[in-house]
């Protein structure tokens, strides 16, 4: 019996070994190592992407910018801070970012004539866009063109009392 014991614990040993033996690398002989120049080693750094360069509050504003709530009922309220040189555009895109989608990308021109307290946003879908204005459901109609209008009119300090929408320089109907 005792044969055995000594037997089954010189296996047990030598299984336990052979396993941790085969779980380390095997030894890497640097002297057969072919050099490479130090600049080769080096792995390509994806490029940065470019940093939004920082706005004090002094040349920031805030505004409200609408967006269709869930339900696609009515127009929620949502604050915003955009560079004051630039208010109006950025307000504009961020209401377009969120409507824009892979069927149905949205290319945009602003034209803003204060003195008839007007803008005109002339739209450009691609010819290979899935999906026309004429495509839109009534939700998307209110998401895109009520979020835009209200967006844009109910600002004070831009007074505009109108938007057009057209495409490619003629107005849309829906």
């Amino acid at each position: 019996m005792n044969s055995i014991q000594h037997f089954l614990t010189r296996c047990i040993v030598a299984v336990t070994i052979l396993s941790l033996s085969s779980c380390s690398s095997p030894p890497v002989d640097i002297q057969t190592q072919p050099q490479t120049p130090p600049e080769a080693t080096i792995s390509p750094q994806p490029t940065p992407e470019p940093q939004k360069q920082a706005l004090s509050p002094a040349n920031t504003v805030p505004v409200t910018i609408y967006q269709v709530d869930s339900q696609c009922s009515e127009l929620v309220p949502r604050q915003i801070t955009v560079p004051k040189q630039q208010a109006l555009e950025t307000a504009i895109t961020e209401v377009l970012e969120q409507q824009s989608s892979s069927d149905f990308p949205l290319n945009y021109r602003i034209n803003v004539d204060k003195s008839q307290k007007l803008v005109t946003i002339d739209f450009r879908v691609p010819t290979t866009a899935a999906r026309t204005f004429n495509s839109l459901s009534s939700c998307e109609q209110l998401a895109l063109f009520g979020s835009l209008r209200q967006t844009i009119t109910t600002n004070p300090d831009w007074k505009i009392n109108q938007v057009i929408f057209t495409e490619q320089g003629e107005e849309i109907t829906l």
